[in-house]
């Protein structure tokens, strides 16, 4: 059985989805809010605020009498603008409930936890980062990150770093960036993107397929921390001409600007460019290449 904390975000939706496509496996779907949710036979849904310890008790109470559980971890205080705004609230759900969860949680089979290439700061010169590395994020949110990477990887558990990430929302009531640039471009309005900020960038769906395979091809000696990520160093100028030529409209819609032009709009200090190595995920998985599809 698989255990996905998160379920209804945006890759947790995508997680659910290649669940069941790429395995027999029956889903305990762990979020906050279960009103608006994927409805599926093998899927049961369960509301959990990780925050709250006595909600967890509540669930790990049922989760425990399961054996070989699979988890996937993805609850967090994620947006890094918030964190840097509220790092005690972040601190509390990114770094204490996690211990929480995982000191209460047994019987499991693997867990993983997907993290981001924030953790390991800017990528000088086109280099791409590997697993082992040394990290230097720039903000609150990766530092938190590095912290929850070390409480996972001392319990033993899995860590995966995932770049960007982007693909059309699952959910009928959250939009994604993706949404937000199909709409506008779709209805001829312009939209500006960064031309020289580059990321290792994949789809969500790839993102999740990826990490479930790795997990049903789980051993003691799958690498503690993994880079999920593709090939190609993509700008999100570069993302946003792909999207452009998926929905058939003018590229001149997708207006390339600098990202030293945004200085002072966010409230988190930002990478330039994060580039990741998936020289080890492509062994692993006996894979040749790993490119986003849009």
């Amino acid at each position: 059985m698989y255990l996905v904390a998160g379920a209804n975000g945006f890759l947790g939706s995508y997680m659910l989805k290649n669940i069941l496509e790429l395995t027999d496996e029956r889903i305990l779907a762990v979020a906050r809010n279960i009103d608006e949710v994927t409805k599926d036979a093998r899927i049961e849904w369960a509301s959990c605020d990780i925050a709250d310890w006595k909600s967890v008790d509540i669930l790990l109470e049922k989760i425990n009498k399961q054996e070989d559980i699979k988890v996937i971890f993805l609850a967090a205080y994620h947006n890094p603008d918030l964190v840097e705004k509220n790092p005690r609230t972040a601190w509390n759900i990114n770094i204490t409930s996690l211990s929480y969860f995982i000191n209460k949680l047994t019987n499991v089979k693997c867990f993983f936890y997907p993290s981001t290439d924030s953790v390991y700061g800017d990528s000088i010169g086109s280099y791409h980062y590997k697993e082992k590395d040394a990290l230097n994020p720039v903000n609150t949110y990766g530092r938190q990150k590095v912290t929850a990477e070390n409480i996972v990887t001392g319990y033993g558990y899995n860590v995966v770093r995932y770049p960007f990430l982007i693909a059309p929302s699952l959910s009928p009531v959250k939009k994604h960036f993706y949404d937000v640039i199909a709409k506008n471009i779709t209805e001829g309005r312009c939209m500006e993107m960064f031309q020289d900020s580059f990321r290792s960038t994949l789809s969500f769906d790839t993102a999740a397929a990826l990490l479930i395979r790795v997990m049903e091809n789980y051993t003691p000696d799958t690498p503690k921390i993994l880079n999920i990520c593709g090939d190609d160093a993509l700008s999100k100028y570069d993302v946003g001409l792909m999207i452009a030529k998926k929905l058939g409209v003018s590229s001149d819609l997708i207006v390339p600007v600098s990202a030293e032009e945004t200085e002072g709009i966010f409230e988190a200090s930002r990478a330039k460019s994060t580039l990741m190595d998936n020289s080890r995920l492509k062994e692993l998985l006996g894979l040749s290449e790993v490119k986003l599809v849009i």
